[in-house]
């Protein structure tokens, strides 16, 4: 389905007969990834964005209510059986099964779908080349993307042979392509279920799940951006409430208006949504000691490191509640060796200057980010543990020991 100015037209014309509202400062462009939401005019701090209809959300109910209509109730088991994420993704590319001009009922979402980027345009690590993907060898993201493309593969299995019960010309048009990209849409432009409550928060909790918000989702990020969440009760001359998007900051003519998706690494950026941040304060890097069960989440400046510390401590003391100044010496010594382990382990940053025909700038740039900030925590615990060295030493020299090392 082709995207276009006419799409986006239409789009909001759709969002607005739905009770839904585009702040008419507001204007949607096509961008390199998709869309983005300009300021036509000035638009003041504290205004209303944009707002969609809880009736518009897709979520797990509404998905499986337009399953039951398609498959009908003999397939109510199966599909309640399925995720909430599985059940959003067939609703999505249901949408792409059926010839517009026919598209059944239950599949309301058309218009929104449309503006949806295409997927070349989509950059997350698994529309990567194989080349793109191999130049995060030896760090976590790759892991982190092996995993997520075995797992989302495992749920397309699983919808495909429900699907196929119904109707096998649907399971055959419910690809792995198409189930990867509306996946993808899912993991990049979803909320929390949870904004649509009385008190809306973006905060996941055990009984939230993602949901899609059209129009809502059109803003990028931008970290730190003040806004708010405000649930409506009744607007635009309907009676449904409505979820609307607050931006606390003037936004001059011309410039984009962004969202706030909240703290989030690098790693997460990417793996999610395709983008990354320059030096992001939010970066963390997830260590494990030998075969421990425990997983430590580190940020800069080695925040979160105590908990990390107290275990590989743990692991050389004879006495973990009392441990000796030769305690603290073998962690340091652990913990070094583990961190120059990973160093070495890291993928090389493509410098701005140096010319790769196989891996796209933009992939490029994540990588830099991405790398360096592995690095810079890896390095920031390194000096945590010198520290920690320095401190072992000065408590042997209190007792009596001189302690004395090789320059490092």
């Amino acid at each position: 389905m082709p995207f276009s100015s006419e799409a986006l037209s239409t789009f909001k014309s759709w969002l607005s007969g739905c009770g839904g509202h585009f702040n008419g400062a507001a204007q949607l462009v096509e961008d390199s990834c998709g869309i983005s939401v300009i300021a036509q005019d000035i638009v003041p701090a504290d205004t209303n964005i944009v707002s969609c209809p809880f009736s518009l959300a897709i979520t797990r109910d509404i998905s499986l209510e337009a399953l039951y209509a398609l498959m009908g109730e003999a397939f109510k088991t199966d599909l309640e059986n399925l995720s909430e994420r599985q059940l959003i993704c067939i609703y999505i590319c249901f949408h792409w099964v059926f010839p517009e001009r026919s598209l059944p009922s239950p599949l309301k979402h058309l218009p929104y779908i449309k503006t949806l980027p295409l997927p070349e345009k989509l950059m997350t690590p698994l529309h990567f080349s194989s080349s793109e993907r191999d130049a995060f060898k030896g760090s976590n993201l790759y892991g982190a993307s092996v995993d997520r493309e075995e797992q989302w593969k495992a749920e397309w299995v699983a919808c495909q042979g429900i699907i196929q019960k119904a109707n096998e010309e649907w399971g055959r048009s419910v690809t792995w392509e198409r189930y990867l990209t509306a996946s993808t849409y899912l993991s990049s432009r979803a909320f929390p279920s949870s904004l649509l409550s009385k008190n809306p928060t973006i905060k996941y909790s055990p009984s939230s799940y993602p949901i899609l918000l059209p129009g809502v989702d059109a803003l990028n990020h931008a970290r730190g951006q003040p806004v708010s969440w405000v649930v409506a009760e009744g607007v635009e001359n309907t009676s449904q409430p409505s979820i609307a998007l607050v931006s606390h900051v003037t936004t001059p003519a011309g410039q984009e208006i962004f969202n706030n998706y909240g703290p989030k690494p690098n790693s997460e950026l990417i793996l999610g949504y395709g983008f990354s941040l320059p030096q992001n304060p939010d970066d963390t890097i997830i260590l494990r000691v030998g075969g421990s069960i425990n997983k430590w989440e580190i940020g800069r400046d080695a925040q979160g490191a105590d908990g990390l510390w107290a275990e590989i401590v743990s692991l050389v003391a004879e006495d973990p509640a009392e441990p000796t100044y030769e305690d603290d010496l073998g962690a340091t010594d652990a913990l070094l060796s583990m961190l120059e382990t990973m160093l070495m382990r890291l993928p090389s940053i493509i410098d701005d200057d140096v010319e790769s025909a196989s891996i796209r700038p933009s992939v490029k740039v994540m990588l830099q980010h991405y790398i360096q900030g592995q690095r810079d925590i890896l390095l920031s615990l390194v000096a945590m543990a010198r520290k920690k060295r320095t401190e072992a030493v000065e408590a042997a020299s209190a007792q009596g020991i001189d302690l004395v090392f090789e320059d490092e």
